[in-house]
């Protein structure tokens, strides 16, 4: 008897000892997992909004860019309307919110996954479509049939996470001394349903949320690879194996940037969603014992770092898109700076940044923000030399002269059947050789003839440029 009553004294002291070790542990998550929590919601949803407004631009306006819009939309439902109310169950250990919370918020969470990841295969099928099949999917990918293609999968996806919000509840229970709750799926939480109901939950997220999706980005992953990677790189307009035309040099290095964006977006999505996956998986072997139960401690503290990884992926896409596109980036700063140019009345950042109204930002059109930075470049040069030509004539008032009445020959009107000017430019043979400044290097006839035909032939060089860069804005998005 008196064994008895010793061994329960050990036993409750024991307990009492765990239970105050617990509740000094789970005071610090409580304070330190919604810290982090409002820092992931904080930088998220600033992140996100910067990425819809840069998104929205009309010159953005493409597939691929309505895929990232969906996927941010997605990112911001899961950052306002699940992490937040995650952090409360972390610093309280009772669940303090309406009984109707936890079927929402269980299936936004479940439903906001899937649309992340989904989203994703969606983006590296729009890809494969524009690396391998550039000309036959011009009509398929558009703005329209992307939405179209989104609502179509965010609708399967509500409708299939209803039976995941309705199974889940507030479920009481009572640790050592202390009645709290919790939500989560009671019959699981319980032990009431069978190892076959458990792990249909747990591994059907795993193969529908993580495996089938990743998979199906890797295989188009590794064809685009092969694509852009492994085949030499067309000197001209030749055709591949599903007949689409090849694309030239500056369209692949477009194409491959945009590419390689995506890819580093699923790459990331996959590493931190990876050890939370890794826990539904083992959750479902173990059952009916809990990770807590066979691990204790340090499978606890691997569970919580897991579901921090996973919800802070919803704030990494915009800091990754400003880190690997300089056209994101440009940008994010414009759309900063034009913000801070309205606080401080345009006192900031209008020089440093170049935020004013002339300021133009490319986009991922491919070929267009190469073409617009060369337009751009030669447009500088070209008003260099201006100014260089026009300090030269003012110091030189006989070269001054020469040019005067050259353009006012040029500028008559000409004879049937004659060039513009060269019937008057003959006679420029009379002028003596010294009234010529020897810098030109040759007579100015032959200088005013070599003007003209370069004014005649500005036209057809013109089109040609113009025929060159529609094929390119074609075959680059």
């Amino acid at each position: 008897m008196l064994n008895e009553s010793l061994n329960a004294a050990i036993r409750h002291q024991l307990l009492m000892k765990f239970y105050n070790e617990t509740r000094e542990f789970e005071g610090k998550v409580g304070i330190i997992i919604p810290s982090i929590f409002a820092v992931v919601v904080l930088i998220g949803v600033l992140g996100n909004a910067l990425v819809i407004l840069v998104a929205l631009n009309r010159q953005m306006r493409n597939s691929t860019n309505t895929l990232i819009i969906g996927l941010t939309i997605s990112d911001l439902l899961f950052l306002t309307l699940c992490v937040p109310f995650t952090a409360i169950d972390y610093a309280y250990p009772v669940w303090v919110l309406p009984t109707w919370t936890c079927n929402m918020l269980n299936y936004l969470q479940h439903s906001s996954a899937y649309f992340s990841v989904w989203t994703l295969t969606l983006m590296a099928a729009d890809r494969f479509l524009a690396v391998c099949y550039p000309v036959e999917s011009m009509t398929l990918r558009n703005p329209l049939n992307t939405c179209i293609a989104l609502a179509i999968t965010y609708t399967i996806i509500l409708l299939s996470q209803i039976k995941v919000g309705q199974i889940h509840d507030v479920y009481d229970y009572t640790f050592i001394v202390e009645n709290r709750s919790t939500c989560s799926i009671v019959s699981i939480a319980n032990g009431e349903a069978t190892v076959t109901e458990a792990r249909l939950y747990f591994f059907s997220f795993n193969i529908f949320g993580y495996l089938l999706p990743l998979g199906i980005t890797c295989i188009l992953y590794y064809l685009m690879l092969k694509r852009l990677w492994y085949t030499p790189r067309p000197g001209g307009s030749t055709k591949n194996m599903g007949g689409s035309m090849r694309s030239r040099p500056e369209t692949i290095r477009a194409k491959r940037k945009v590419t390689r964006l995506v890819l580093c977006v699923v790459v990331i999505w996959a590493v931190c969603w990876f050890p939370l996956n890794l826990c539904f998986f083992f959750s479902g072997v173990v059952y009916p014992d809990t990770l807590v139960v066979r691990g204790g401690k340090p499978l606890v503290i691997i569970q919580i770092a897991s579901q921090v990884l996973a919800y802070a992926n919803s704030c990494l896409n915009p800091i990754l898109y400003a880190l690997v596109s300089d056209n994101f980036r440009k940008g994010f700063i414009k759309v900063i700076c034009v913000a801070v140019n309205k606080l401080t009345f345009g006192k900031c950042c209008a020089s440093r940044l170049h935020c004013n109204s002339r300021m133009e930002v490319t986009f991922y059109n491919g070929s267009n923000s190469n073409r617009l930075s060369r337009t751009n470049s030669s447009h500088r040069t070209g008003t260099t030399h201006a100014r260089s030509r026009s300090r030269t004539l003012s110091n030189n008032p006989s070269l001054q002269q020469i040019v005067t009445e050259s353009s006012s020959l040029l500028l008559k009107s000409p004879k049937a059947g004659s060039n513009p000017g060269l019937a008057e430019s003959a006679n420029l043979t009379e002028t003596p050789a010294s009234s010529i400044p020897r810098r030109l290097g040759k007579s100015f006839p032959r200088a005013t003839s070599s003007l003209a035909n370069r004014i005649q032939k500005k036209p057809k060089e013109h089109k040609r440029a113009q025929r060159v860069r529609t094929f390119d804005e074609v075959s680059s998005t």
